[in-house]
């Protein structure tokens, strides 16, 4: 039977849920002048919050906007993979080699096929000097270049020379633009690398959890397109236990569509989904979220987590001990890290739903 559902990290759900307006907005930017802000935009989320889902459908509907899209992913070949994916995507919109005169060809400099650079280019030329001859190409065809860099990591060469090379491209009126994704404490690294720091012009969006009821419309509309039959009290508190959490919308929906045998969903159905789900959760999100984290703030997540998703300051520091001088650079890290946020003064929030559920059941008191 067909699961609509796709829980897996790095796949396009079949509907971004909640981000809709996120979506028509980023891809209006496209529109604006070269080297608006708007073509240079900053993705910020947790694991699980549909940062790469984002990107996914961005790449979905940049052709209808008059761009090509090269999607790669932070690493030591993000580069190359840059001018592969330009000149892959880019190749099915320029034909024709041209008259080849020195390995060169006419009207098409630096180019023997298509988006295939000559020899001299391929091995003579560097990174800038590539993208600005793939731009100039793809605009001889009315098309621009959308760049998507997923999981962006801080002090990495690889992006500074990217950063430089946009910087350049944009001055010289190329038809580029450029969103970049990744979690909050690598962006938050990346923006203060010096040579990063145009940056920080970006528009900057942070992903975070989306309504319970846009969720519980989403469920019914595929459940109903599925022939599965569900109360609408098992429909609200599958809603409910999402707690609007993308990644977990689309756990739950799956495991309900799979557990239903696409017929109805009952009781223990639902149960069953719900152990599962969050079984997942627990391996794909948390652990890989705590990994990098130090013991101490470990403890500091351990004295916020009797009080559920939100804190009080004053009781957090009471229980996590050791004064001011202790609590602060433990609270301004871990919001770097964005697992932990402020939405107010005085109050402290979780950013992942169950997280304080999570820390109970696996550290236990640790205050």
């Amino acid at each position: 039977m067909y699961n609509p559902f796709v829980p897996s990290f790095g796949n396009r759900p079949t509907r971004i849920v909640g981000r809709e307006a996120l979506v028509r907005s980023m891809l209006e930017g496209l529109k604006r002048p070269i080297g608006s802000r708007e073509r240079c935009a900053l993705v910020l989320g947790q694991r699980g919050m549909g940062k790469t889902a984002l990107l996914l459908e961005l790449a979905a509907h940049a052709n209808e906007y008059g761009f090509i899209v090269a999607r790669v992913s932070a690493g030591p070949s993000m580069l190359d993979d840059i001018i592969d994916a330009i000149q892959v995507e880019g190749g099915k919109l320029v034909s024709g080699t041209g008259t080849r005169l020195n390995n060169v060809s006419a009207g098409a400099f630096g180019f023997s096929v298509g988006l295939t650079f000559t020899k001299e280019v391929s091995e003579s030329y560097g990174f800038r000097a590539k993208m600005s001859l793939l731009c100039d190409r793809l605009e001889a065809s009315g098309t621009g270049v959308l760049v998507l860099i997923d999981e962006v990591q801080p002090n990495s060469d690889q992006m500074r020379q990217f950063a430089g090379t946009y910087q350049l491209l944009v001055g010289d009126g190329k038809n580029i633009a450029v969103v970049m994704a990744g979690l909050p404490s690598a962006i938050s690294n990346v923006l203060n690398d010096e040579v990063l720091t145009f940056l920080n012009r970006a528009i900057r969006e942070t992903l975070d959890v989306v309504s319970v009821g846009q969720v519980r419309a989403y469920y019914a509309t595929t459940f109903k397109e599925l022939g599965i039959a569900v109360t609408n009290d098992l429909l609200s508190r599958a809603a409910e236990v999402t707690r609007g959490f993308p990644y977990l919308l689309q756990l739950v929906g799956y495991y309900l569509v799979e557990y239903s045998g696409g017929e109805s969903i009952d009781e223990e159905v639902f149960a069953n989904a719900v152990e599962s789900a969050l079984m997942d959760l627990d391996h794909n999100v948390f652990d890989a979220t705590l990994r990098p984290l130090s013991a101490g703030d470990i403890e500091f997540l351990c004295a916020m987590a009797p009080d559920g998703d939100v804190s009080t300051t004053a009781e957090v520091q009471r229980r996590f001990g050791g004064g001011k001088n202790r609590f602060q650079p433990y609270r301004a890290r871990l919001i770097e890290a964005g697992v932990v946020c402020a939405p107010q003064r005085g109050v402290l929030e979780f950013t992942v739903p169950y997280l304080s559920e999570y820390l109970t059941r696996c550290y236990g008191n640790k205050t």
